[in-house]
């Protein structure tokens, strides 16, 4: 289990790394107009990925290694997982492509309706994807063709998108031409996915006779709708800022034009800057996430509620600990990172703003792995539909008076509902202790040391940056500002003691060395 929990972090962990890092050369070759161009579209693509690599595999994974070695069961299992991803992706194929016009004209912008429907592409995929996936995951717990089919994936599309922009680039293209080729590198990308997965089928023959000789056999529609509503659940608990992208992209462009600005297009192309960050900032409360959602699970089927709860706690405590300095630490270097990055600090008080929801997305994370942990998947997911209406309501309200910076403070105010909402039910339902106000105060000092430190490192090397250009200046200041602050945190934390001695022993780190140890003794033995 730890094995495959390993290969599917690891692989996990270097495809959002690589997609978050591909955006910025292509921000750069696009400019502004262009990366809004796909940043409208990108959400629908989105939907596709998360339902093909995470939800529905968790979920046929689990039904085939419920049907055990009845090899009847098993082929039952993924008829009936097909039927279901058929339906769901057709549904979302069709409604796409018939309704893109509709949908652009919605967005306020008519050129991205050929995007659109080019994006709906990628639903074409996902049924067999996400069969293969899961019948990988579970029928031998085979994690590496899932793993390896993810890389390639990502591989080829941050390839076919970088390779044709610079291409554009070197030859003047237009934003939509730009939006055209990054769209398109998404939605084809899949066909690499399904290539790999088909290679580690061993009777392919087999395998497509079996699917298709049982159409005789009659549907169980309740087994069908069972597994499109978890399904689609898993796969939106996976990417909760789906849904605030995805509200963005309909209602931003439409109230940043009734502004009168120059160019709402470009404005919204700065907007969807912070999106790449929060990204990377994701990427720790994701990989805690899965370290911690196989351990906990395992305390909840052995009724273990006392230590359930301590390792909940703990998670909650690491996961506010690392997203408050994340939050706290780009804060601090918002304008240079946002030169570095994008070559100039246009949007720097949204970046900065939008950097709060590091934190509360970590808490978000965190608190669903909690919850699916104890068998309660449906609860986060009310939390998230609550949260995305309260950003769609502060959109509304905050965008005609302050662009922007609005959009961001509402997905702050989205974010933020919906992290206390599910930490106040932690504590409700006995999951987690509360946070003593001791920790707190410990963060507070680690914080507060953490930002004087960074912002009296930037009043003494800014006087050596001084006489370079802005950008390699705004670099300097940026990554030296990170280590330091960083660096500073953690020796703050560990200086107040803010994990206890407690705290050490379950980290799964020290799990993982004690299991080592003991294998170790016992080989010798």
């Amino acid at each position: 289990m730890w094995r495959g929990a390993a290969i599917l972090t690891g692989a996990a962990l270097l495809v959002k790394i690589m997609s978050a890092l591909y955006r910025l050369p292509y921000q750069n070759f696009a400019g502004d107009v262009g990366f809004y161009v796909y940043q409208q579209v990108y959400p629908f693509y989105a939907l596709a990925v998360a339902l093909g690599s995470t939800g529905f595999p968790i979920v046929i994974s689990k039904y085939m290694a419920e049907a055990g070695e009845r090899h009847d069961a098993k082929v039952d299992v993924q008829r009936h997982a097909l039927i279901a991803l058929l339906l769901i992706c057709g549904f979302f194929f069709a409604a796409l492509f018939i309704f893109a016009q509709p949908l652009a004209a919605l967005i306020g912008d008519q050129h991205l309706a050929a995007l659109i429907r080019i994006a709906a592409s990628a639903y074409l995929f996902v049924p067999i994807v996400a069969l293969l996936r899961g019948t990988f995951q579970g029928d031998k717990e085979n994690m590496l063709p899932t793993a390896l089919s993810q890389i390639g994936e990502q591989v080829t599309r941050v390839c076919f998108i970088l390779g044709l922009s610079w291409y554009l680039f070197l030859n003047h293209g237009d934003a939509y031409a730009f939006g055209l080729v990054a769209t398109s590198g998404s939605a084809f990308a899949p066909l690499v996915t399904l290539i790999i997965l088909i290679l580690f089928l061993p009777r392919k023959k087999q395998f497509a006779y079996e699917l298709f000789s049982r159409s005789a056999v009659a549907i169980n529609w309740r087994m069908v709708k069972t597994l499109i509503t978890a399904g689609c659940l898993f796969s939106i608990l996976a990417v909760p800022l789906l849904s605030f992208q995805l509200i963005d992209s309909l209602t931003v462009l439409r109230l940043l034009g009734k502004m009168h600005l120059a160019d709402p297009r470009a404005e919204k192309g700065i907007y969807d800057r912070a999106y790449i960050l929060t990204q990377f900032g994701m990427i720790a409360s994701a990989s805690l996430t899965v370290a911690m959602v196989p351990r906990l699970a395992q305390l909840a089927a052995l009724r273990k509620r006392y230590e359930f709860q301590m390792e909940a706690t703990l998670s909650i405590k690491v996961s506010v600990a690392f997203g408050a300095a994340a939050a706290a630490g780009l804060m601090m270097i918002s304008r240079e990172v946002n030169i570095m990055l994008f070559r100039n600090a246009d949007g720097t008080a949204a970046f900065a703003i939008a950097s709060f929801t590091m934190l509360t997305l970590s808490i978000i994370l965190t608190a669903s792995g909690i919850l699916e942990a104890n068998g309660k998947p449906w609860v986060p997911f009310y939390f998230l539909v609550l949260g995305s209406c309260v950003k769609g309501a502060a959109n509304y309200f905050l965008i005609p008076h302050f662009a922007i910076v609005g959009a961001a403070l509402g997905t702050c105010l989205g974010t933020a509902a919906a992290a206390v909402m599910s930490l106040v039910y932690l504590h409700r339902h006995a999951l987690t202790e509360r946070l003593p106000w001791r920790a707190v105060v410990k963060l507070g000092i680690a914080l507060s040391g953490m930002a004087a430190s960074v912002s009296l490192w930037k009043r003494i090397i800014s006087r050596f940056t001084d006489p370079l250009s802005a950008r390699p200046a705004a670099s300097v200041l940026a990554l030296s500002g990170a280590v330091v602050g960083g660096v500073v945190f953690i020796v703050i934390l560990y200086m107040v003691r803010f994990l206890n001695k407690h705290d050490l022993k379950r980290l799964p780190i020290r799990r993982k060395k004690k299991h080592s140890a003991a294998s170790a003794r016992s080989r010798k033995l």
